[in-house]
């Protein structure tokens, strides 16, 4: 397999395609962006199921041809999400040989959003999917829900999630994930503890935190209610009565990464096994895709202080 360069990389941005509606608009705020920022590492593309996942119906600029457009736009890598469950397997592999032909070689699988859905015959699940992914020389990753569980627990943390990780690493080969958009810490740390438990220290997996700053009442509405992102009430309070949502969002997503990665550090996480995903919530808005980009500047500048600072 060759070399990942999803491992390598700190901070990630995750890129959305726009609606084939709206794609000059969003074009132009991207090139702009890109021609502003550039120290995160590496740029990623998630493959959006409109009706599956938001219930709704949208032409997208198709995400191969929107990584192409990226990959003309930036040199820096490039990786891809698929959802597996929505393709057979010649499918992927056709699939598969588009993203080498873009110059990817890291994947993030992704299954079904519900277990209760009927996919198509043939329909891949994850751990087919990666195996065939890293049988043909891709590095696999996935996404993680700390939230996630299906019954109650005494603690913050989700045990079925926890389980479903493990069988991920364990049995998929999965290396790197990254999170659903956090706003609060508590449920992750307690993931992170469950992880750092059980793994021996090889088998501790990548984790890219994944953050998206808010910068308008409907983006609050957007997360929660579509995207299923846990805000706590205060964190909500604080952003509505903020002068300026979008700085009051930053800084309450930089304190997420802080009390994370120090937690990560007090349990012995590996310092280069945790990094941050970086995303926009809406490709139309320029205030949106700019405090994203200001974010991921931010986070590539703190990473690279920690590289320059002198071991004691």
């Amino acid at each position: 397999m060759r070399k990942s360069r999803v491992l390598d990389a700190h901070v990630i941005l995750e890129a959305c395609p726009p609606s084939l509606r709206d794609r000059d608009k969003a074009y132009a705020v991207l090139r702009q962006s890109f021609s502003c920022y550039n120290s995160f590492h590496a740029i990623s593309v998630p493959d959006l199921q409109d009706e599956g996942e938001f219930n709704r119906s949208r032409d997208r600029v198709p995400n191969e041809e929107f990584a192409a457009w990226l990959r003309d736009l930036t040199e820096k890598p490039l990786s891809l999400y698929k959802v597996s469950v929505s393709c057979t397997e010649d499918e992927f592999r056709d699939w598969l040989d588009e993203a080498r032909g873009l110059g990817c070689t890291d994947i993030f699988i992704v299954g079904g959003d519900s277990s209760r859905k009927h996919y198509k015959k043939g329909a891949l699940q994850v751990g087919d999917a990666a195996g065939i992914a890293v049988h043909n020389g891709f590095g696999c990753g996935g996404i993680i829900i700390p939230t996630r569980r299906e019954q109650f627990a005494a603690r913050p943390a989700s045990v079925d999630e926890t389980r479903r990780l493990l069988e991920k690493i364990r049995n998929s080969g999965l290396k790197f994930f990254t999170t659903q958009i956090l706003y609060e810490s508590e449920w992750m740390c307690c993931l992170l503890l469950d992880l750092v438990r059980v793994l021996d220290r090889e088998q501790i997996p990548k984790i890219f935190l994944t953050v998206s700053p808010l910068v308008s009442v409907e983006d609050i509405g957007f997360a929660k209610k579509t995207l299923g992102v846990f805000i706590p009430r205060d964190v909500e309070r604080r952003l509505k009565g903020a002068r300026s949502m979008r700085e009051a969002s930053i800084s309450v997503l930089i304190g997420v990464w802080d009390r994370i990665s120090m937690f990560a550090r007090e349990i012995g996480w590996p310092p280069d096994k945790l990094g941050v995903n970086v995303e926009y919530l809406d490709s139309r808005n320029p205030r949106n895709v700019d405090a994203s980009f200001e974010l991921a500047e931010e986070f590539g500048r703190m990473f690279k202080k920690k590289r320059r600072r002198p071991s004691l």
